[in-house]
């Protein structure tokens, strides 16, 4: 019978290939498309739809694929063997992202995909916002595909040279030994053990009957420090050791938060930058003027640098919110409903953004002969600003003033 780390490892490769297949088929689809429009012949459904169906899929074999890595990370829990694949996931994935993008979604290739057609305003606000999504879902669910894996042992090597003791520079490897011993203690169960010392506050030094005091610590499995015989001949030298093997601990631990913080947005960051030239594929959108008034004249498009920031916040808060939810709706419980109401938010977000995707593609237009000539216009009179042509400058800017001007105006 087949385990269930088989079963999931399984499905997660399932899953990294039809995350690269559904992107790298991008070229042949495009292909088709171009030949059907120089035949005049009809495409299938799925090539006349494959702008949604292929990032969907690649978005959705992602997503799906986080969700399948925090299980085995959640299993393997007790044994420890599996707490690195979160970050082997997320570096497989940002690596076929990588080589995509120097490839299938590279500048000259998008161009291809997109020129002559035009974004709709639902497709800007995708396009714009997807990133932002998926940089907060990674910069909180990083930390549950494995970004704890960099454990102590990990931070121990990044940190030790900062945060050395002199006097006992010749005890490194006990140190070493007694932070790991410390690592335990707060990976295990000490609720367990601090609630049941607390039970017996009173009675631990008289009562012999400790049976749940003496059942907790065992499953604790925390162990006591290794103090070194030369450090136990003075009590005051062994009081000064366990405070050093302590502060350096705690420098270690307050350091790890940021530290996975720092692994989990740098994820982020590669996996949100590497997604934008997937979504320009599919809404068309890459900041060109369309031609189209209904578009360029809109407030969306007008006031877009003032509210693009509280935009982009809202979706990194929208993106960071989902592995909440997702991770209250992994922990099982049969006597609440958090499970039922947190996979409805989770469903709900989804679904929320594959209709804004699927309306992203249905807005995509071929731009005509006038848009063209006015988005023309339009992107010239912005670089004249840019440029800041004017005559006032002298004989040979007013010249190229009036090239310029009679140019616009033959179009």
């Amino acid at each position: 019978m087949v385990s269930s780390r088989t079963r999931n490892y399984s499905i997660i490769f399932c899953l990294v290939f039809a995350f690269t297949a559904s992107i790298y088929n991008i070229k042949f689809v495009d292909k088709k498309e171009k030949e059907a429009e120089e035949k005049k012949t009809e495409l299938s459904f799925f090539n006349k739809n494959a702008r949604f169906i292929l990032p969907t899929l690649a978005m959705a074999s992602f997503f799906i694929g986080c969700y399948y890595i925090s299980i085995i990370i959640i299993e393997g829990e007790a044994t420890g063997k599996d707490k690195y694949s979160g970050i082997i996931f997320m570096f497989v994935i940002g690596v076929i992202l990588l080589a995509m993008n120097a490839t299938i979604l590279n500048g000259s290739s998008i161009t291809s995909y997109i020129k002559g057609k035009k974004f709709s305003i639902v497709g800007m606000m995708m396009a714009l916002g997807v990133s932002a999504i998926v940089f907060g879902f990674l910069d909180n669910f990083g930390m549950k595909l494995g970004t704890d894996a960099l454990d102590n042992t990990f931070l121990q090597t990044f940190l030790s040279p900062f945060s050395k003791d002199r006097r006992f520079k010749p005890y490194q490897k006990n140190i070493s030994k007694n932070l790991q011993i410390m690592n335990r203690w707060v990976s295990g169960d000490w609720r367990k053990v601090v609630n049941h010392t607390l039970r017996f506050e009173n009675e631990i030094s008289k009562n012999p009957k400790m049976k749940d005091l003496s059942n907790a610590i065992k499953s604790f499995a925390g162990g006591r420090l290794l103090i070194p015989d030369s450090v136990l001949e003075s009590r005051s030298v062994t009081n000064n050791y366990v405070d050093n093997i302590r502060d350096k601990y705690d420098i270690i631990d307050g350091s790890k938060a940021m530290l996975g913080n720092t692994f989990s947005d740098f994820i982020g960051a590669l996996l949100g930058a590497g997604i934008i030239n997937l979504f320009i594929y599919m809404t068309s959108y890459d900041g060109t003027v369309t031609g189209d008034d209904e578009i360029d004249s809109s407030s969306f498009i007008t006031q877009l640098s003032n509210y693009a920031p509280l935009m982009e916040a809202f979706f990194i808060a929208l993106g960071c919110l989902v592995p909440v939810f997702l991770n209250i709706a992994m922990t099982r419980s049969g006597e609440n409903n958090n499970n039922f109401y947190s996979w409805m938010i989770v469903g709900g977000i989804a679904l929320i953004i594959v209709i804004m995707m699927y309306l992203s593609v249905k807005g995509i237009k071929q731009m005509t002969t006038a848009d063209k000539k006015r988005s023309i216009k339009r992107t010239m009179g912005s670089m004249k600003d840019r440029i800041d042509l004017d005559s006032k400058y002298g004989e040979e800017e007013e010249a190229l003033l009036e090239k310029f001007e009679a140019f616009v105006a033959n179009l």
